[in-house]
């Protein structure tokens, strides 16, 4: 895939911006680029920066739960995608044309992308795609050149359609519409891609130009009922960035950094542009921290200054979105399972319901003379395990945990349900382990807690995006 390149700054940063801040953006940047990992010895080389000043940018975005720290490695982490979802929520995009993406997709078999425009390339902000053995892997949040893609094409020449006859790469091909805003203008464009294999140019036009038109008259006629809203959320918001302030202050991070990304998550889908003053309340800051930090974004191509207000521009997206919105559930919790893996010494799963059996989708057992051996992708009976019990149904007790003697003479397991946005249980958080080593008592709060955290990184995570649960 051929990667939009970073914004070219020929200037120097006015004197008023945040150093630490653009610092922050770039070791992101970089992390998104690198697909979500780099070592901290090869984030400092690639950007630049010393290795110390590195540490401590990474020290504050693991504070903030932007990134994870693991021995030498730096990655991203679920929570950074509220800055993602901040993005796509003031865009409007997603939300109110998303579904009509969707059905398109189901009607044509193929996949379908919704973008945006970005500088002279364009951004992706919705993704449907087809699971083929050659498929399609544009994600939410990548970005490409204007002139090498079919929504870029249109957006650069305003016609009908755009089409796209293998300038991403060999053997892809596309073809997109724009769809207008109530004032005339482009607001997207929806594009139908495929392969080669499946379509010729000519054929993908003729396949899906009549369905397609009609999805775009469908989106121009939401997007005509549904004006902009106004109307301000009452209250300041609290931010992850207000909430390490005090640990940014005792040494953990770098303060300056910590503050200005909850600037960006300041702008949803109620306010989409915000005044000075707006942002300041909602970030929780002072007027003039909240005015460094918006400077620093607008030299940096992340905000649009639009008269007395500002906007997100889809340049945020570039900031982990496309990493992390191709997670899936186990990821999410593999590092919290560890955690607590390591906190009660016993083996720890995730499992989800495959039938009348459940199946592994996430272990980590303790390294020790006994333990339990139930690799990642066994099945075992729904009725034989805790796991089992809590995906069909049962009900937990008082402390949240169902208690089962199995699935084999001598084991006893306990699990809570891991549950999505909507309340639904997807999976099941368990231990496992000999009946003499633990009670329901001594394990149940730190099951709760960890089912918790890997909720609360579902639930961010797959605000905008599905996440698959194995």
């Amino acid at each position: 895939m051929l990667p939009v390149p970073p914004p070219s700054v020929t200037q120097p940063p006015p004197a008023e911006a945040v150093t630490p801040l653009l610092r922050g953006l770039d070791v992101l940047r970089r992390l998104t680029d690198a697909d979500g990992t780099l070592a901290l010895a090869d984030l400092a080389r690639a950007t630049g920066l010393a290795r110390s000043t590195t540490d401590r940018i990474c020290a504050t975005l693991a504070h903030l739960g932007y990134v994870r720290l693991d021995g030498r490695d730096a990655s991203l982490a679920p929570p950074l995608m509220a800055v993602a979802n901040a993005c796509l929520d003031a865009m409007r995009v997603p939300a109110l044309l998303g579904p009509l993406a969707d059905a398109l997709a189901d009607t044509l078999d193929e996949s379908v992308s919704l973008a945006v425009p970005d500088g002279s390339g364009i951004r992706f902000v919705h993704q449907v795609l087809r699971r083929r053995a050659l498929s399609i892997s544009f994600r939410v949040g990548d970005g490409l050149p204007g002139d090498r893609c079919a929504p870029g094409l249109v957006f650069r020449d305003g016609g009908p359609l755009g089409v796209d006859d293998q300038l991403v790469e060999p053997g892809l091909i596309a073809v997109a519409a724009p769809v207008r805003g109530p004032a005339g203008g482009v607001v997207c464009a929806v594009s139908v891609v495929s392969h080669t294999s499946r379509h010729g140019v000519s054929s993908l036009r003729d396949a899906v130009c009549g369905p397609l038109l009609e999805c775009v008259a469908a989106m121009e006629e939401v997007l005509a009922a549904s004006p902009q809203a106004t109307g301000l959320r009452p209250g300041p918001r609290s931010s992850n960035a207000g909430e390490a302030e005090s640990g940014a202050e005792s040494g953990k991070g770098i303060v300056s950094l910590a503050r200005g990304l909850g600037v960006l998550v300041a702008f949803d889908g109620v306010r989409a542009a915000l005044s000075l003053s707006e942002v300041a309340e909602r970030a929780g800051l002072a007027r003039a921290t909240a005015r460094r930090a918006l400077l620093t974004y607008e030299y940096a191509g992340y905000v649009l200054r639009e008269g007395r207000g500002y906007r997100l521009t889809p340049r945020v997206l570039a900031l982990g979105c496309a990493p992390l919105s191709r997670t899936t559930l186990p990821r999410i919790a593999a590092p919290h399972l560890t955690a607590l893996s390591e906190a009660i010494g016993e083996s720890v799963g995730l499992s989800v319901a495959d039938g009348d059996r459940v199946r592994c989708t996430a272990r980590v057992a303790p390294r020790r003379v006994m333990s339990v051996d139930i690799g990642v992708g066994a099945r075992l009976p729904a009725a034989a395990t805790a796991a089992g019990r809590v995906l069909g149904g049962a009900a937990p007790d008082g402390s949240g945990v169902v208690a089962v003697d199995g699935p084999e003479d001598g084991l006893r397991s306990l699990a809570v349900p891991v549950r999505d946005r909507a309340g639904h249980v997807v999976a099941a958080l368990d231990v496992t382990a000999h009946q003499g080593r633990g009670s329901a008592e001594r394990w149940s709060g730190a099951l709760a807690a960890t089912a918790a955290a890997i909720a609360a990184d579902l639930h961010v995570t797959s605000r905008f995006v599905p996440v698959p649960d194995d």
